[in-house]
């Protein structure tokens, strides 16, 4: 019976759906007749209604995960079917409910019972009478089932049982409180989020900003907030992900791009990947640890005060007249709440304008200091001298730009050409062993290490202050392990109206040589301790067999341990090298139903050696440091490379091991 009336449900549902669905088609073509002329208005009508139609489509055959049932205390019931995106019809009645409503915290947070929740209005409290969670698949219901909270484990297990292709189908009908609780934090706050491997972090990332978005609409248009990724594969994926979410003007960027966009002039980094090899190959990283260090950026910090005290070396003088006294250009040069070049442009402007204004009353002062001479003298060739001087004065004075550029050249050149004549003056600031020659020859050729970043985009913030970047008002920053504290540094001033979403896993920071020690030092640096550092330690990604081996690794640096969702599977496999073994594990797999298959090896020197030739359709042969962030149904780990003594190779292992769902094979010596 109950069944029945679900389905019956459903279909209503779906029709409302297919009603609306021709309702905006109907709206594009009468906005297509209607607005045509109007390019502003018709564009922005279209983009909405294809939006709207889209999410509809989308949605049809699978427009509801979850029910609740909810009676407050005025005996006021609500029967909410939670949907990935809510839809409302025309008279604004709600025919599902968008999971990132108040309401729907209870359906991910709360037991049947007495519950309460903040909604606009303020707190609400009363009974939930009723959760149900749904199986819909091509428009059919297929089953339901009551349960208190979502993270039952009954309930989880199934999904967290399929390949991958079928888990990212629906992420938001298993979002599990803890995830919930982060995502739904408010605005105001700023969050660090330590995940472990298969937290769900990049998960929890993306649902935060269509969180934030939906319930900042009314305040902030989408492009207030930025999502700041590790690299271009990233972003991809986000973009692909961010729509399905009802997000789609969220401004992305890896940074790289901040700082390109930025100075406005294209700079290249030399491949992460490179710099890596070169470090399991025991390349000195010293350097890198002190770009990237805040030490840095107080020498920096020193080289600019240093230019910013020799601005002023003097009047500004045409020919032998004084034009404007130092205490006249100090008014402006002094305001140290704009940058260097922004106080040249407002005293510029000034100039030129006090110069237009009282021209005639200049060039009278200037011929005043020959008049008498002129008016007394009796020598013809003095006179015309006189005359001379006083006409080239006047013609140099129409020139103001020139003068002005003149006497601050060495201060409105472009930031890399400051940061190049820096690096040239190191050695007046430190005794740091710089390697001056090849810096400078990377300069020139505009291609930079990482670790260079954070100090060119102080240098442009404190030369060219903080434009363009004020209305962001949230940043979430993923794979945030990998920035040093001067990265962190220039991130906070660059985004001074925001507030941050970081996430990241410290076990995982593989980029260690460049990148921060522990998350205290960003909350009490960086932050002012004006930042929650908040666990995400359930791994939801790999079995408990897997994540326990892993554990073992990542706990002998002191990097804890991450709880694993109760799910088993077989237990780590461990099996000699050899080239027949290794195709005779891949084939065993795929006959076992694993499509998405990961060979991992340390480096591209471990590839070079003992899989190169390895092509079978979905089996990706991967880098330990590239599998980082990924997931596969299996991985074959050939870890007979990585060095137990060394922190950097137990990254890397614990990364591989941690990028399995349901099996893990260690190929050993």
């Amino acid at each position: 019976m109950e069944f029945d009336k679900e389905t019956k449900k459903l279909e209503e549902i779906k029709n409302t759906f297919n009603d609306l669905t021709h309702e905006y088609e109907i709206k594009i073509q009468n906005a297509i007749k209607e607005h045509k002329k109007n390019p502003l208005l018709y564009s922005a009508l279209i983009d909405q209604y294809n939006n709207k139609l889209t999410m509809l489509k989308k949605q049809i055959n699978n427009p509801f995960f979850g029910r609740i049932d909810f009676k407050n205390d005025n005996a006021e019931e609500f029967i909410c079917y939670i949907s990935k995106v809510g839809v409302l019809d025309d008279a604004g009645n709600a025919i599902t409910v968008d999971w990132r409503a108040p309401i729907s915290a209870l359906y991910y947070d709360s037991d049947v019972g007495c519950v309460q929740f903040t909604s606009p209005a303020g707190l609400e409290k009363g009974i939930l009478k009723l959760k149900r969670q749904y199986t819909i698949e091509k428009g059919k219901l297929i089953n339901f089932q009551d349960v208190n909270t979502i993270s039952n484990d009954e309930l989880l297990k199934p999904f967290l049982e399929n390949n991958i292709d079928k888990r990212l189908k629906n992420i938001v009908s298993t979002i599990q409180s803890e995830q919930n609780a982060i995502i739904r934090k408010p605005l105001k706050e700023n969050n660090i989020i330590q995940g472990a491997a298969g937290s769900g972090k990049t998960t929890v990332a993306l649902h935060r900003i269509a969180y934030l978005v939906y319930n900042e609409q009314k305040k902030y248009n989408e492009d207030a907030f930025l999502v700041i990724g590790p690299n271009s594969y990233f972003m991809k994926y986000i973009s692909s992900v961010l729509p399905d979410l009802d997000v789609f003007n969220v401004s992305q960027y890896t940074f790289l791009d901040i700082v390109n966009n930025y100075l406005k002039e294209k700079i290249n980094i030399i491949d992460q990947s490179e710099i890596l090899e070169n470090v399991l190959d025991k390349m000195d990283t010293s350097i890198i640890k002190f770009k990237s260090s805040l030490l840095y950026k107080d020498i920096v910090e020193e080289y600019i005060n240093d230019l910013e005290e020799s601005i002023i070396h003097g009047p500004i003088k045409l020919m032998d007249y004084t034009l404007f006294k130092e205490d006249t250009i100090e008014k402006f040069i002094n305001k140290k709440s704009l940058g260097i070049v922004e106080r040249i442009n407002e005293f510029t402007k000034y100039a030129k304008s006090y110069i237009k204004k009282h021209e005639d009353v200049i060039k009278n002062n200037y011929w005043n200091i020959y008049r008498e001479e002129y008016l007394t003298s009796t020598d013809e060739k003095r006179k015309k001298e006189i005359l001379d001087v006083t006409e080239e004065f006047n013609k140099k004075l129409k020139n103001m730009d020139s003068i002005l550029k003149d006497y601050f050249k060495d201060y409105t050149i472009k930031p890399l050409s400051i940061y190049r004549n820096f690096i040239n003056s190191f050695d007046r600031f430190s005794d740091y062993p710089l390697n001056k020659e090849e810096n400078i020859k990377r300069i020139n050729k505009k291609t930079l290490g990482y670790e260079d970043l954070p100090a060119l985009v102080y240098i442009n913030l404190k030369f060219y202050g903080y434009k363009n970047n004020d209305k962001y008002i949230h940043v979430v920053l993923d794979e945030a392990q990998d920035f040093g504290l001067f990265h962190y540094f220039v991130i906070k001033n660059l985004f001074k109206n925001a507030t941050f979403s970081i996430f990241g896993d410290l076990a995982q920071s593989i980029y260690s040589y460049q990148s921060i020690d522990n998350w205290e030092e960003v909350k009490s640096i960086i932050y002012n301790n004006d930042i929650n550092i908040l666990p995400l330690d359930k791994s939801y990604r790999t079995t408990c067999e897997i994540m326990d081996s892993a554990n073992k690794i990542s706990s002998l640096y002191g990097f804890g341990k991450a709880q694993s969702f109760l799910r088993h599977g077989p237990e780590v496999a461990y099996m000699k090298y050899s080239r027949i073994n290794l195709l005779e594990k891949i084939e065993y797999l795929k006959q076992n139903g694993y499509s998405n298959i990961a060979v991992i090896c340390k480096s591209k020197k471990s590839i070079e050696k003992y899989v190169k030739d390895i092509n079978v359709p979905g089996v990706s042969v991967i880098t330990s440091y590239l599998s980082k962030g990924l997931e596969f149904d299996c991985c074959i780990v050939m870890d007979m490379d990585f060095d137990r003594e060394n922190m950097l190779d137990m990254k890397l292992l614990y990364v591989a091991m941690t990028r399995a769902l349901h099996e893990l094979i260690m190929i050993t010596r």
